[in-house]
């Protein structure tokens, strides 16, 4: 399962960061959960299709792919 966000929140656009398990903003190092709250803040959610690969391909055949 995944969810799409805006970064902006009052007026700042936040990184982030996976650590130990949890989403953690650099700025404050604030702990955000699975729906974009944190201690009362929200972040907007953006809308999101996560498709499979199959469909993806059809329609982007030149899309190119990077393993790490």
């Amino acid at each position: 399962m995944a969810r799409a966000f805006d970064r902006t929140l009052d007026g700042q656009v936040l990184d982030f960061r996976y650590e130990s398990g949890k989403v953690v903003d650099t700025q404050t190092s604030s702990t955000w959960n699975f729906e974009g709250e944190m201690k009362g803040k929200q972040l907007t959610r953006l809308p999101f299709d996560e498709g499979f690969w199959f469909e993806w391909v059809v329609f982007h055949p030149d899309t190119s792919l990077y393993n790490q």
